[in-house]
């Protein structure tokens, strides 16, 4: 609510494109735009944790270590791809005789959860390996004075049944822009005039699967949180929110979009295996 990244793909009408928020590229030709005069970053203009955490505590020195095709959000920032190079640089960090702060963020398993599925060799096998080398990386750092906390900021659930709303003409007749946001809790921007015809279609063709809300009735709802609201929100998130309940999704394209591979699992809906998260502290 309060720092307006609230999607992977977030429509931004000063660059008239869905953007894919973290690496910075357009949601649909895939182009990126780090040359532009005015970033994604600095339209949403929040000020990253590091940053908080420096200016409020001044002898504690902020690292953010995350893959290269992240947008840096610290000034002390490591690329890391593999969990080798995020564990490495962890433990470079904690062995000096500074007072630190590391978030470190890899994108496994959640992308071999996207491509393989939940019950999936390869993400067990991921999981398996990864758990031995934060264990061994936990007892190189057992003379720092260093807390480990490790948890997601999701979890996964199959997904069933896709809907690919560029080809229902009747819900596309109704639409001002193309939907965006997540394909499980999807933005739409619905003409005035069409609010009404809009909302039966909805329910009609997608009911079982999906909650629909209003603009006002879902900021009511507090699914973006507390606080005060981001300048930015109501132009991320349209008029209308839909929110699956269901192993379903919705595919968001258009005729210029570059197709994608198909995903077997995704986030974002309000089932438990994607609200309920692991928190391990050692």
């Amino acid at each position: 609510m309060k720092h307006g990244w609230i999607g992977w793909s977030q429509y931004f009408k000063e660059y008239g494109r869905s953007i894919d928020v973290l690496p910075n590229r357009d949601s649909y030709t895939g182009d990126y735009y780090k040359d532009s005069e005015i970033s994604v970053q600095d339209l949403i203009n929040y000020e990253p944790i590091c940053e908080q955490i420096e200016k409020a505590t001044r002898d504690v020195k902020a690292y953010e270590i995350s893959p290269s095709y992240c947008m840096s959000k610290s000034k002390r920032n490591i690329n890391a791809n593999t969990v080798e190079i995020l564990c490495d640089s962890i433990e470079a960090i904690c062995k000096n005789t500074d007072k630190n702060f590391i978030l470190a963020y890899h994108d496994n398993p959640d992308s071999l959860l996207h491509q393989y599925g939940c019950q999936s060799k390869e993400v067990k096998k991921f999981l398996l390996e990864t758990e031995k080398k934060i264990e061994e990386l936990y007892y190189k750092l057992a003379d720092t004075n260093t807390l480990l906390i490790i948890s997601a900021d999701h979890g996964h659930k199959n997904i069933e049944k896709v809907y690919d709303i560029l080809h229902i003409e009747e819900l596309q007749n109704c639409l001002i822009l193309p939907p965006t946001l997540e394909s499980r809790a999807t933005a739409f921007w619905v003409k005035e005039e069409r609010k009404e015809e809009f909302e039966q279609l909805f329910k009609k063709r997608f009911g079982k699967d999906f909650l629909l809300f209003t603009r006002e009735a879902f900021l009511e709802n507090n699914f973006l949180g507390f606080g005060i609201k981001h300048k930015k929100i109501d132009d991320f998130i349209g008029n209308y929110v839909s929110i699956s309940i269901r192993g379903a999704s919705f595919k968001l394209g258009t005729y210029i979009s570059k197709e994608k591979p198909e995903k077997k699992s995704t986030h974002c809906g309000l089932s438990p295996e994607e609200m309920e998260l692991p928190l391990i502290i050692i």
